[in-house]
């Protein structure tokens, strides 16, 4: 975070409904003037929200991604270790989370993006975790996470995968009350896992109320991103064989971005 927001918080902290506005306004800050740019440089995309969406997302993200992938870490470091075989990572972005992974206990790496703005990125980051595109140990898939069919066949059927890695991502995805157990269910071998970093419905009233006020104007913003999916809900609605929930070390429940995590096996 720039130091001039870091001064405003700490002599201005602000009161928990306030608390998504500090990163509102970065992501715009940081992903506004290149789409700008990009407008400038072609006014037809003014037509192509979408286009212009994903163009916003991933310049922002380039800033606004390690500064997430930071506050993250504790708990990836708990979390990513376990991911092994044939690994799937739903919206891989720029590859955060790939340093977290044991390269040695991956055979091979899918990563499902489907803003292509973010390849680069991604790319950078598998070469540098050891994966080779060329080899065929890593995969990008350009479809988004509701695409099961079409991912399924590029795994070569259902029930391929070892290890579903979701982080922070399914607060973005269009119908995820069906897709994430329909995701879960189809792909994951018998013993296979989910690796599950997600935020979700706070379990404080008050907290709730104030995640459905922001998100109209928060999913604008970051790419339909809904701060009130009641993600740990939906996971709880499939038939897992063994399932290990924790809590973010000092992360209190009325927080409005209150988080999931977990490692649930078929």
């Amino acid at each position: 975070m720039p130091p001039l927001f870091d001064r405003l918080l700490q002599y201005l902290p602000l009161p928990r409904i306030l608390s998504p506005l500090p990163d509102l306004l970065l992501a715009i800050a940081y992903g506004l003037p290149p789409t700008l740019r990009a407008l400038w440089a072609d006014p037809g995309l003014i037509v192509h929200f979408k286009r212009l969406q994903e163009v916003f997302q991933a310049n922002f993200w380039v800033v606004f991604g390690p500064e997430v992938d930071k506050a993250a870490a504790p708990v990836k470091v708990q979390l990513l270790p376990y991911a092994q075989g044939v690994v799937l990572e739903i919206g891989a972005g720029h590859g955060h989370s790939l340093k977290y992974m044991q390269r040695a206990k991956i055979s091979k790496y899918y990563a499902l993006e489907p803003n292509t703005d973010m390849w680069p990125g991604l790319r950078k980051a598998l070469v540098e975790a050891g994966y080779s595109e060329e080899k065929g140990d890593a995969v990008i898939l350009p479809y988004g996470a509701g695409d099961i069919g079409k991912i399924a066949e590029h795994l070569g059927g259902d029930n391929t995968v070892d290890s579903l890695v979701s982080i922070l991502v399914f607060c973005c995805v269009p119908g995820a009350k069906d897709v994430l157990p329909a995701l879960c269910q189809r792909l994951l071998k018998k013993g296979g896992s989910l690796l599950m970093y997600e935020h979700c419905l706070s379990p404080v009233p008050s907290s709730r109320l104030y995640q459905r006020l922001w998100t109209p104007i928060w999913s604008i913003v970051f790419d339909g991103c809904r701060l009130d999916k009641d993600t740990m809900g939906w996971v709880n609605q499939v038939k897992w064989s063994d399932k290990h929930i924790w809590r973010k070390e000092g992360e209190p429940e009325w927080s409005l971005f209150f988080h999931g995590i977990g490692r649930f096996t078929m």
